[in-house]
């Protein structure tokens, strides 16, 4: 199992919206999310380091090996939606270093 983490800066004003987007597209894509290989999915913002934005977004995408997340984001429909929310509701940024941004540290406590 491995964690891979997500971080965009979301736009000012634009928190609740893009939350919501994102919300919505995660729970309608579900089945297909874990069709491809993921294990799990948890997103949140953070105002504590968002630097000339409202917030920032972290997600983190779980799953048996990294090349799920790389295939998750050459889908055609998140290239889509990506190009829709940079720099209307998000900074621009690349997805190209979320595989590779794995955790250093990974302690089941239970």
């Amino acid at each position: 199992m491995v964690a891979c983490v997500h971080v965009a800066r979301i736009l000012p004003g634009k928190r609740e919206e893009f939350v919501r987007q994102l919300k919505e597209g995660f729970e309608a894509g579900r089945e297909g999310l874990r069709a491809l290989g993921f294990t799990r999915v948890v997103s949140f913002t953070t105002p504590e380091a968002s630097a000339g934005g409202e917030a920032l977004l972290v997600t983190v995408y779980e799953a048996d090996d990294p090349s799920v997340v790389e295939r998750f984001y050459s889908l055609q429909p998140v290239i889509e939606q990506e190009r829709r929310a940079h720099g209307v509701l998000v900074a621009p940024h690349d997805h190209d270093a979320v595989p590779k941004n794995v955790a250093f540290v990974d302690i089941d406590l239970r």
